[in-house]
């Protein structure tokens, strides 16, 4: 008689974590596309900027596509600081752009040469079982929850004194008026 294959079962998803990841993914993407405005109002062309090159140092980035344009304005051999001053340019706002960008984690990427976006892949916020065993207490929990299902057609249940009388088993989240299997029962693999 052959085994039964360990098949994973979805338990849950941190929606709360996923939804603060795409916040942060689209503060990341508009604090991006902010300091590239301010690049190219400030005597950088577009064709020059590498945008992953700018994703690593904006300011790596800023300068070389800035002493690229300008450096042969003055006859003189003048240095990058010296150029923004000549040219009325305060860098000041991209260093605070570059501040935010590093300080966000969300990892930007190059989608083609003129996009560049973040993956944010709700399976990094889903939990699944990882034995036969977790899959055997998340049926267990099922068949309870249908009980209580059919129980409460006929009788109040009260989730929270179900919860006390199954040892935790299940856990009742009050803000979603649910009941989810306890995870910090089942044993550590």
């Amino acid at each position: 008689m052959s085994k039964k294959k360990f098949t994973p079962i979805k338990l849950e998803v941190d929606y709360t974590g996923y939804n603060k990841a795409v916040k942060d993914a689209e503060s990341k993407l508009k604090n991006f596309r902010s300091a590239l405005e301010f690049a190219y109002s400030n005597y950088v062309d577009e064709k020059d900027l590498n945008d992953a090159a700018f994703n690593e140092s904006m300011l790596n980035e800023f300068k070389r596509c800035f002493l690229l344009k300008n450096s042969k304005l003055v006859r003189l051999d003048i240095g990058y600081n010296k150029l923004l001053d000549l040219l009325d340019v305060n860098i000041d706002t991209l260093k605070e752009h570059e501040y935010q960008h590093h300080q966000n984690p969300t990892e930007l990427i190059q989608v083609d040469e003129k996009t560049v976006s973040a993956k944010i892949d709700i399976d990094s916020y889903t939990i699944y079982t990882k034995s036969e065993a977790e899959n055997q207490r998340l049926e267990a929990a099922n068949s309870l929850l249908d009980a209580l299902d059919k129980v409460a057609v006929f009788q109040k249940v009260y989730p929270l004194t179900i919860t006390a009388g199954i040892s935790n088993f299940l856990l009742f989240d009050t803000s979603k008026s649910e009941y989810k299997l306890n995870r910090t029962l089942m044993p550590k693999i």
